[in-house]
């Protein structure tokens, strides 16, 4: 017999809505929640980096989850709600990593954190799936070349210093989406 895991989470009846967003991320202290991939950690500390470079961040702090493919864990997130005002999360380079890696997007947006959820090309339809369970089928997340594991230093640059600037401005503006809903 053959066990089927379904790496979704039930929603238990939460409304997902987007956190308010900041004209500027001067100031903001980012928190990088990398899932435990290789080659995850090092793109997200360079996109901190960047973050902080060329829009003025204060900090940024890596936090490291547990497990790739599970929501991060609840330390976790309280020491994200009490040490930094935005997150970013991925980078989502497999199925259950990148559906993982959506969802604490959406669970952080849910606690008023704005969030930036990076995931690999090849899996935007296992975040989609993740965004319509929760309730958010718009849910914004960014997409980044595949594959980002085996990469060596210069690609990893490159790979942040493209997507950084999708990042800020998805930290800084609400989607379109729900721009509209809200008018």
């Amino acid at each position: 017999m053959m066990e089927v895991l379904d790496p979704t989470r039930e929603a238990a009846g939460a409304q997902a809505v987007y956190a308010e967003r900041s004209a500027s991320l001067k100031g903001k202290r980012i928190g990088l929640i990398e899932n435990t991939k290789y080659n995850s950690d090092n793109v997200l500390e360079r996109i901190g980096a960047i973050l902080m470079r060329d829009y003025g961040a204060a900090s940024f702090k890596l936090y490291h989850k547990r497990y790739s493919s599970v929501p991060a864990h609840d330390e976790l997130i309280a020491a994200l709600i009490d040490e930094c005002d935005l997150m970013v999360a991925g980078v989502g380079d497999c199925g259950s990593c990148s559906s993982g890696s959506v969802l604490d997007g959406i669970l952080l947006e849910m606690r008023n954190i704005p969030s930036a959820s990076i995931i690999t090309h090849l899996f935007e339809n296992t975040g989609r799936a993740m965004a319509r369970q929760w309730g958010m089928p718009d849910y914004k997340f960014l997409i980044m070349e595949h594959p980002i594991a085996n990469l060596p230093d210069d690609l990893l640059q490159q790979r942040a210093e493209l997507i950084a600037p999708q990042v800020a401005q998805l930290l800084m503006q609400l989607p379109h989406s729900q721009a509209r809903e809200d008018r």
